[in-house]
């Protein structure tokens, strides 16, 4: 008996496709070793993920910019 791949879940594919249709993404670049150096400090204050940081970061701004209005 073979396996019939067509009919296996793809979860590589259902996760890309999930956000592909649920979220915007947003590409920044920054000067080489920074990368590492964020990653560093989101591991030494308990961040789930460097994504996780910059998204929390994004939204502190946010709120500090419209209280200033």
């Amino acid at each position: 008996m073979s396996d019939n791949n067509e009919n296996k879940f793809n979860k590589v594919k259902y996760d890309n496709d999930y956000i592909k249709n649920n979220y915007d993404q947003v590409r920044f670049t920054v000067k080489k070793g920074k990368k590492e150096e964020l990653k560093a400090h989101c591991s030494k204050f308990g961040y789930k993920s460097l994504n996780d940081f910059i998204n929390k970061a994004v939204n502190e701004k946010i709120e500090r910019d419209l209280e200033e209005m």
